[in-house]
């Protein structure tokens, strides 16, 4: 009988954490785990989770560390235990280490609430945060990079409760062939001819997206028909800092912002390179899907990144917040056809060998009966 697990978000939106969430829930057994998801109701988010057959329920998580926190969080806790004692879930999966705190406390002190909980990392941390976010006390803790497993471990997470475990994406089948390029530059409003550079990441400083438009106006100088793809919404003021740099910069003709893309392979496919100028990424499952779409990539050399992106082989890094390296590291790519279409082939391989999505899934579940049969010799 499938035993129900319960999937804690807070967030409406729709990013690489929630397409890895969803992407986990697709796949995840269902003869084995009935799947749960609490989170709010409004947004893409919440829909995609009725498409792919998952039982929601809606709740909104408050910031932990906000002035006004305190005020209305209890209630959030409350709303979240009633519902736990309702569901009696096997096993909670927080899907980010904000809503820890609020999960442990509706699970902590009460004795017919002894349900283990597990957290996933998906973000750079500094250990000092551990501790912070309760981290240490979790059942489980799983690390979306080695370099994040590191972090945790130094801040005070038990070696013996910590997984790295690497996001996985769906391959294509070699027969599916890639989306239309010329409907892409058609929505865009651009030539065929055109030159297409791309990321996909939420819109928010620490992805970087201002060092990219900084490195466009060498790159435009030296290929004029490239143009610059923005898939993500976030940060609504940080994007009308992005247009104004544009403007400021006179790129605006060749940055597209094109928000939120439930589906980014078409996209993906219509580049002619990848970059990810992020200044931190825990891991980058946008970098893994360009890579899994046979694109070179160009990403910096942060966090979790160089285990995603083989130097040299299946794209180049550089140095975060350097205009300069991004244009000339970019350049090198877009001057050399037959390097591309190489790094892009080893790419697809790459992907294969180490991102598949179910073998992804399957190390998810093995931890989860790891996780549920060390809590069982506890108790």
């Amino acid at each position: 009988m499938a035993r129900p697990i319960l999937y804690i978000h807070g967030v409406a939106a729709v990013g690489g954490a929630e397409r890895d969430l969803l992407a986990l829930l697709r796949t995840l057994a269902r003869l084995d785990w009935e799947p749960h998801v609490a989170c709010p109701s409004e947004g893409p988010l919440a829909k995609l989770m009725v498409q792919a057959g998952v039982l929601l329920h809606p709740m909104v998580f408050p910031p932990w560390r906000k002035w006004f926190s305190p005020l209305i969080r209890w209630l959030a806790i409350k709303k979240l235990r009633t519902l736990l004692e309702q569901l009696k879930p096997a096993l909670i999966h927080v899907n980010d280490i904000w809503w820890v705190p609020q999960t442990l406390a509706a699970v902590g002190g009460r004795p017919g609430l002894r349900i283990p909980v597990v957290a996933h990392v998906r973000q750079e941390i500094e250990p000092e945060k551990v501790r912070r976010y309760r981290l240490h006390e979790l059942d489980g803790v799983i690390a979306i990079s080695r370099h994040v497993e590191r972090a945790l471990i130094a801040g005070g997470v038990d070696q013996g409760t910590v997984r790295t475990i690497y996001s996985g994406v769906e391959l294509l089948r070699s027969d599916a062939g890639m989306p239309d390029r010329t409907e892409i530059c058609r929505s865009l409003a651009v030539s065929d001819e055109a030159v297409l550079l791309g990321t996909v990441a939420h819109l928010f400083p620490r992805k970087g997206y201002d060092v990219m438009l900084k490195a466009l106006p060498g790159i435009i100088r030296t290929a004029p028909a490239v143009h610059y793809v923005i898939i993500g919404t976030g940060d609504g003021g940080y994007e009308q800092r992005l247009r104004a740099l544009s403007a400021e910069l006179g790129i605006s003709d060749h940055v597209h912002f094109v928000g939120f893309q439930e589906d980014v392979k078409p996209f993906l496919g219509a580049l002619s390179c990848y970059v990810h100028p992020a200044r931190m990424e825990g891991f980058g499952i946008a970098v893994v899907e360009a890579l899994a779409a046979g694109k070179a990539v160009v990403a910096t050399n942060v966090g979790g990144l160089p285990e995603v992106v083989e130097e040299g082989e299946t794209g180049l890094l550089v140095a975060p917040d350097d205009p300069c390296a991004l244009t000339a590291a970019v350049l090198s790519l877009l001057r050399d056809d037959g390097r591309r279409r190489i790094m892009g082939e080893r790419a697809v391989k790459w992907v294969h060998d180490r991102f598949d999505l179910r073998a992804s899934v399957t190390a998810m579940e093995r931890f989860y009966q790891e996780v549920l049969s060390a809590h069982r010799n506890r108790t």
